[in-house]
Protein backbone atom coordinates (compact mmCIF):
# COMPACT_ATOMS: atom_id res chain seq x y z
CA UNK A 1 0.00 0.00 0.00
CA UNK A 2 1.25 3.65 -0.75
CA UNK A 3 1.95 6.14 1.97
CA UNK A 4 0.30 9.53 1.45
CA UNK A 5 2.84 11.97 1.23
CA UNK A 6 3.56 14.35 3.47
CA UNK A 7 2.20 17.11 1.28
CA UNK A 8 -1.54 15.38 1.10
CA UNK A 9 -1.43 15.17 4.61
CA UNK A 10 -0.38 18.78 5.27
CA UNK A 11 -3.48 19.55 2.96
CA UNK A 12 -6.00 17.35 5.09
CA UNK A 13 -4.79 19.01 8.49
CA UNK A 14 -5.19 22.26 6.94
CA UNK A 15 -8.50 21.33 5.56
CA UNK A 16 -9.55 20.25 9.09
CA UNK A 17 -8.31 23.33 10.71
CA UNK A 18 -10.74 25.33 8.55
CA UNK A 19 -13.72 23.68 8.77
CA UNK A 20 -13.28 23.72 12.17
CA UNK A 21 -12.79 27.49 12.75
CA UNK A 22 -15.94 27.92 10.57
CA UNK A 23 -17.68 25.58 12.56
CA UNK A 24 -16.67 27.41 15.34
CA UNK A 25 -17.26 31.09 13.76
CA UNK A 26 -21.36 29.41 13.12
CA UNK A 27 -21.38 28.48 16.71
CA UNK A 28 -20.25 31.95 17.65
CA UNK A 29 -23.26 33.38 15.15
CA UNK A 30 -25.89 31.44 16.63
CA UNK A 31 -24.42 32.37 20.77
CA UNK A 32 -24.88 36.46 19.16
CA UNK A 33 -28.44 35.20 17.78
CA UNK A 34 -29.45 33.69 20.21
CA UNK A 35 -28.49 36.82 23.08
CA UNK A 36 -30.07 39.01 20.50
CA UNK A 37 -33.49 37.52 20.54
CA UNK A 38 -34.43 37.92 24.29
CA UNK A 39 -35.05 42.11 23.30
CA UNK A 40 -36.66 41.64 20.58
CA UNK A 41 -38.41 38.44 22.13
CA UNK A 42 -38.17 36.46 18.48
CA UNK A 43 -38.87 32.88 19.56
CA UNK A 44 -38.81 32.01 15.87
CA UNK A 45 -35.06 32.43 15.50
CA UNK A 46 -34.87 30.87 19.39
CA UNK A 47 -36.70 27.60 17.87
CA UNK A 48 -34.29 26.67 15.51
CA UNK A 49 -30.95 27.65 17.74
CA UNK A 50 -32.11 25.32 20.11
CA UNK A 51 -33.09 21.26 19.79
CA UNK A 52 -36.14 19.83 20.66
CA UNK A 53 -34.50 18.02 23.20
CA UNK A 54 -32.04 20.95 24.95
CA UNK A 55 -31.84 20.88 28.63
CA UNK A 56 -30.50 24.42 30.35
CA UNK A 57 -29.67 24.85 34.11
CA UNK A 58 -30.60 27.91 35.15
CA UNK A 59 -28.41 29.98 37.50
CA UNK A 60 -31.14 29.31 40.55
CA UNK A 61 -30.70 25.27 39.62
CA UNK A 62 -33.64 24.79 37.47
CA UNK A 63 -34.17 22.48 34.99
CA UNK A 64 -35.30 24.67 31.82
CA UNK A 65 -36.34 22.74 28.56
CA UNK A 66 -36.76 23.97 25.22
CA UNK A 67 -40.55 24.83 25.78
CA UNK A 68 -39.66 26.56 29.59
CA UNK A 69 -36.88 28.66 28.10
CA UNK A 70 -39.35 30.05 24.68
CA UNK A 71 -42.10 30.90 27.27
CA UNK A 72 -40.03 32.19 29.70
CA UNK A 73 -38.34 34.96 26.63
CA UNK A 74 -41.97 37.00 26.90
CA UNK A 75 -42.06 36.92 30.15
CA UNK A 76 -39.13 38.73 30.50
CA UNK A 77 -38.40 42.73 29.73
CA UNK A 78 -34.64 43.03 29.12
CA UNK A 79 -33.67 46.47 28.12
CA UNK A 80 -29.77 45.25 26.73
CA UNK A 81 -27.88 42.11 26.63
CA UNK A 82 -23.78 42.45 25.86
CA UNK A 83 -21.79 39.35 25.09
CA UNK A 84 -18.20 40.56 27.00
CA UNK A 85 -16.41 37.33 25.44
CA UNK A 86 -17.22 34.30 24.53
CA UNK A 87 -14.89 31.02 23.36
CA UNK A 88 -15.34 28.49 21.34
CA UNK A 89 -13.81 25.32 21.85
CA UNK A 90 -14.25 22.52 18.98
CA UNK A 91 -14.76 18.63 20.47
CA UNK A 92 -15.13 16.92 17.07
CA UNK A 93 -16.32 17.97 13.44
CA UNK A 94 -19.90 17.61 15.33
CA UNK A 95 -19.87 18.74 18.38
CA UNK A 96 -18.47 22.12 19.96
CA UNK A 97 -18.83 24.27 23.00
CA UNK A 98 -19.10 27.80 24.13
CA UNK A 99 -18.18 29.29 27.24
CA UNK A 100 -18.69 33.33 27.52
CA UNK A 101 -19.59 36.14 29.79
CA UNK A 102 -22.38 38.46 29.29
CA UNK A 103 -23.71 41.75 30.74
CA UNK A 104 -27.28 43.14 30.93
CA UNK A 105 -30.18 44.71 32.28
CA UNK A 106 -33.83 44.27 32.47
CA UNK A 107 -36.71 45.98 34.08
CA UNK A 108 -38.70 44.52 36.84
CA UNK A 109 -40.78 47.89 37.74
CA UNK A 110 -39.84 49.89 38.87
CA UNK A 111 -36.41 49.18 38.78
CA UNK A 112 -33.96 48.36 36.57
CA UNK A 113 -32.15 45.01 37.61
CA UNK A 114 -28.11 44.73 36.14
CA UNK A 115 -27.05 41.32 35.74
CA UNK A 116 -23.99 39.44 34.51
CA UNK A 117 -23.40 35.62 33.93
CA UNK A 118 -21.16 33.34 32.74
CA UNK A 119 -22.43 30.11 30.89
CA UNK A 120 -21.56 26.75 29.00
CA UNK A 121 -23.41 25.37 25.93
CA UNK A 122 -23.07 22.82 24.07
CA UNK A 123 -23.56 22.69 20.84
CA UNK A 124 -24.22 19.40 17.90
CA UNK A 125 -24.32 19.51 14.59
CA UNK A 126 -27.32 17.47 13.23
CA UNK A 127 -28.54 16.83 9.76
CA UNK A 128 -25.55 19.66 8.82
CA UNK A 129 -27.16 22.31 11.14
CA UNK A 130 -25.96 23.38 14.30
CA UNK A 131 -28.07 23.32 17.40
CA UNK A 132 -27.95 23.90 20.57
CA UNK A 133 -28.21 20.36 23.16
CA UNK A 134 -27.32 21.95 26.95
CA UNK A 135 -26.41 24.59 28.42
CA UNK A 136 -25.44 25.91 32.34
CA UNK A 137 -25.78 29.50 33.60
CA UNK A 138 -24.55 31.12 36.57
CA UNK A 139 -25.08 34.22 38.09
CA UNK A 140 -22.14 36.44 38.50
CA UNK A 141 -23.70 38.94 40.58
Amino acid sequence: MKKPSLFILFILIIQHAFSQSKDANQIKKLNQQWMGCYATKDTATLNKIFADDLILISPSGKKMTKKDIISNVAKQDPLDVKIDSADVRMFSENVGAITAYISGSSKNNPQTIIAKTCYLDIYVKRKGIWVVVAAHVTSLK
